[in-house]
């Protein structure tokens, strides 16, 4: 108790404690708002990709290419790889969607083809899901106009796509209307038909989902091959009679590559011109193809207070037991490469504030210290009339330990009250990177208990850092030489 009163007495006593105090004490808030900061980038950065269409988590087939919602991510060598269906789909779907993690469930098929519009090919990811369900378990998505396609043969376009059409041609589709798609299977051209049945945007753009386009699952199938080689009859038409030779001239190669890269099928351009009967269905195993099985992933939403994390190790711990040769991983594995650039920001961002606040620290410990080793005359001279060594270090660590604590409280309180003023200061962004990063565009930063923990430990931390090598110095002074220099 003496040695807290006396290390008390010595901080009054001094006028340096006071700056030492508030330095320390602004380097705590700076790191309490630096880390309400760094969770706003992380959880902007989650709500960017999982609300919109990604999800809590993603059940996908194993296979041996690196995969995403998008398809294969390994770069592009002039073949298109055939994704990998889940097998058996009707099992792992029943398991998934009574799964107590699991709040919704909905099953997608990605494909690659392309819009037509006014003799121009605007290529896309197409995601096969029921529009209804999938809007349902996506917040992010906003229906504009229309309403999201049932059993009918539809898509559903954003609000960007139908932007960049208009741009490039000057032709607006409208809900209601029909759209040409054109999709590559095998050496041949699928061509289809369907109602565009709404336009949505999302809460957060992203230049990727620019070339996301919803579609009926029942159409994706046969355009991209998977169970059919049908070609719609209602896009041969008079005014359409030319669409077969100009998809090579431009637009699909921009998809798919360079045109020299595939051929024409002579006998399906026979076939569309004389509008036949559908082709046999592709060759498959009964679970393949029976009756809506054909599903690359489930996209799902986690139930309320459920940890995403916890329940992909669990998920992959049933299959494994179940010997289904499928994965479940989080938004980010489930997004690719889409989501590395924004994790690459994000990481330069934190990079830069952790260099500032530690160039602070670092002058925070100096000052500490240097404080210590002015006094190192008057330990010696407590030393000379008595004073123990445990005295001595104990005196000093209750000084820095008083000092970083007050500091840390009250570098805390300035956190919450510097982080208060950023959020409700409606700072908004225009950038579009910026937005992506923060899930919006306006900075929304909320400081946690665990921030506020960093804070108080850190002053710990300080603490104990700044005590230690100026008590090796002033124990180590000789009480003679204290008292000479006394004098």
């Amino acid at each position: 108790m003496f040695t807290i009163k006396f290390a008390l007495k010595n901080i009054v006593s001094r006028k340096s404690s006071l700056v030492i105090i508030l330095f320390i004490a602004f380097s705590i808030a700076a790191l309490v708002m630096a880390n309400a900061v760094f969770d706003g980038t992380k959880s902007g950065i989650e709500k960017t990709f999982s609300q919109n269409f990604t999800g809590d988590i993603v059940i996908r087939p194993k296979a041996q290419f690196p995969m995403s919602l998008f398809g294969d991510e390994t770069p592009i060598t002039g073949n298109l790889s055939e994704l990998p269906q889940l097998l058996p789909y009707s099992d792992i779907f029943s398991f998934v969607s009574n799964s107590e993690f699991i709040k919704e469930a909905v099953p997608q098929i990605t494909g690659q083809a392309a819009l037509r519009f006014d003799d121009s090919n605007f290529p896309a990811y197409f995601f096969g899901v029921d529009a209804q369900n999938y809007v349902r378990l996506m917040p992010g998505i906003k229906i504009l106009e229309g309403q999201p396609y049932g059993d009918e043969d539809a898509i559903m376009l954003s609000n960007e796509m139908l932007k960049k059409i208009q741009d490039e041609r000057g032709v607006l589709p409208k809900v209601g209307d029909t759209i040409q798609l054109a999709g590559f299977t095998g050496s041949s051209y699928t061509l289809r038909a369907a109602k565009l049945s709404a336009v949505y945007e999302y809460a957060v753009h992203n230049d990727l989902q620019d070339k996301i386009v919803l579609i009926s699952p029942s159409l994706l199938r046969p355009l991209i091959g998977l169970n059919s080689t049908e070609i719609d009859p209602r896009l041969f038409t008079r005014e359409n009679s030319g669409l077969l030779e100009s998809l090579e001239e431009d637009g699909i190669d921009s998809l798919f590559g360079e045109s020299e890269d595939f051929e024409e099928d002579s006998d399906f351009t026979q076939e569309a011109a004389q509008a036949q009967e559908p082709a046999a269905a592709l060759e498959s195993d009964s679970e393949t193809l029976n009756e809506e099985t054909v599903w690359n992933y489930i996209v799902c939403s986690a139930k309320p207070g459920v940890s995403a994390k916890r329940a992909v190790k669990l998920l992959n711990r049933e299959f494994a037991k179940r010997e289904w040769t499928c994965q479940a991983v989080d938004w980010r594995a489930a997004a690719g490469m889409a989501a590395q650039y924004i994790y690459w920001m994000r990481l330069i961002f934190n990079i830069g504030l952790i260099v500032i606040i530690a160039t602070g620290f670092i002058i925070v410990n100096n000052t500490l210290v240097i404080a210590a080793l002015d006094r190192s005359k008057e330990t010696g001279a407590l030393r000379a009339i008595g004073a123990g060594r445990r005295f001595v270090a104990l005196e000093y660590l209750a000084e820095t330990l008083i000092l970083t604590i007050a500091a840390g409280v009250l570098g805390c309180i300035l956190g919450v009250v510097g982080n208060s003023f950023l959020s409700n200061g409606s700072i908004h962004f225009g950038n579009t990177y910026l937005i992506q990063l923060f899930g919006g565009d306006t900075l929304r930063a909320v400081v946690r208990f665990s921030n506020i923990l960093g804070g108080m430990l850190l002053s710990l931390v300080l603490a104990v850092v700044a005590w230690i090598y100026p008590v090796r110095i002033a124990l180590g002074t000789s009480p003679v030489a204290a008292m000479e220099a006394v004098r």
